[in-house]
């Protein structure tokens, strides 16, 4: 038990060490050492953990897809998307959003880190495959799987630019705007919502 809290310990030290040195610093500018002198502690037990500060990003990026797509499996469930209750579906993204804000500083390493456009990319591809996943349990049938593949692009990267948007913008709005902007936007669609 001691060996995992201290693991844990080093583990958070890491964390706390890339995200004070990005306040100062450019990710590509950060070295090793760096990193392992604002944590206090020695390269080596820095590379017992992770091969380099790519590897560092990656898995907060694992880490983070892990935790909200089984917030999405455990919450959107049933045979069809009538099943998904209207305030069910809020909380969940309620919850996701709630779960960024709390991770908020790591996101935006992950962001600076890979670069928001790669971010974007990971994240808009794990939603596309829940979105996928989910449109066939639910037995939605569109015209083609090309139309369906387009439309499920189109509002995973909708989502994930206002995800990436919020973070950047310091979270101002509030977790329960930012959800009913998804919602409105999802289900009533843009131009119904502007009133055109």
């Amino acid at each position: 038990m001691k060996k995992d809290l201290r693991v844990q310990k080093t583990l958070h030290a890491i964390d706390q060490a890339i995200i004070n040195l990005l306040e100062r610093k450019t990710f590509e500018s950060i070295t090793i050492q760096d990193i392992s002198s604002e944590a206090m502690i020695n390269r080596g037990t820095f590379y017992s953990y992770y091969k380099d500060k790519y590897e560092l990003i990656e898995s907060y990026q694992e880490s983070m897809m892990n935790d909200i797509e089984q917030l999405l499996y455990k919450n959107i469930t049933g045979s069809s998307f009538k099943d998904v209750g209207e305030n069910h579906l809020k909380e969940t993204i309620v919850q996701q959003f709630q779960y960024l804000k709390d991770n908020r500083k790591r996101v935006l390493v992950i962001a600076n880190g890979l670069g928001s456009a790669e971010l974007a990319k990971y994240f808009s591809q794990h939603m596309f495959d829940f979105y996928k996943v989910k449109s066939k349990e639910f037995g939605v049938e569109l015209d083609s799987e090309i139309f369906t593949d387009y439309l499920i692009t189109y509002i995973t990267n909708a989502h994930v630019g206002i995800l990436l948007k919020w973070l950047k913008d310091g979270c101002e709005e509030s977790i329960e705007d930012m959800a009913m902007f998804i919602e409105t936007f999802t289900i009533k669609g843009v131009f119904k919502t502007v009133g055109i």
